[in-house]
């Protein structure tokens, strides 16, 4: 099952290769840029996580509740600055601030976040990015480049994350009555791959006028 493991810092060395190959199509957006960042900083995470958890046996429950943390607020925020309309926005901004008070009373009262998965506020923020994506194609719907879907890479991500994440959420809540070792990290593999795929066909279908 080790091998598994190293699936993941494979899928994001994947997307940040097709990624950089892409750069001329996004070098002009911010936040694409950020995107090549994080998933830098994803690759990065797992090969840390590889070489404490599985090479030297220590706990690494933090490492991925510190990425956890930040993957979540990175969708918000990045699906945040794509949604125009004033009362959406806040919408997304009551999300994020909700989400920090949660965090914040799990952390301090009822999860350790160095020796405990913080799987209840995963789930939670699995359920924020979902709506925060659907609030996104919402505004797509009423939008001209409804029209051109696939020549955005923001579509393509927003796929991508809706589809994790919407698999993922029934994962997390029973993830106490299955096993960790075995469908658990299958189901999670296979979602990790449809994602990465979603992310690769954005960088290769995407044109540059559609990505600011």
């Amino acid at each position: 099952m080790e091998y598994l493991y190293l699936i993941y810092p494979l899928l994001y060395f994947i997307v940040l290769v097709v990624g950089f190959l892409n750069f001329e199509k996004i070098k002009e957006a911010t936040y694409l840029k950020l995107f090549l960042f994080f998933l830098g900083y994803s690759l990065l995470t797992e090969l840390i996580a590889f070489y404490i958890g599985i090479c030297l046996k220590i706990n690494t429950f933090y490492i991925y509740n510190t990425w956890n943390f930040i993957n979540t607020y990175f969708f918000l925020f990045f699906f945040l600055k794509n949604i125009q309309g004033g009362f959406k926005r806040n919408i997304v901004k009551i999300l994020i601030l909700i989400y920090t008070i949660f965090s914040v009373i799990d952390v301090l009262f009822f999860t350790n976040f160095i020796t405990k998965s913080l799987n209840t506020n995963i789930m939670v923020a699995s359920l924020f990015i979902v709506s925060t994506v659907l609030i996104y194609f919402s505004e797509l719907l009423q939008s001209n480049i409804i029209l051109n879907l696939k020549d955005s890479i923001y579509f393509w991500i927003a796929i991508g994350v809706l589809f994790f994440n919407i698999g993922f959420i029934p994962i997390i809540i029973i993830a106490e009555y299955i096993n960790y070792l075995g469908v658990f990290k299958y189901i999670t593999f296979g979602l990790n791959i449809l994602m990465s795929v979603c992310f690769i066909l954005g960088f290769i279908l995407s044109k540059k006028e559609y990505n600011n």
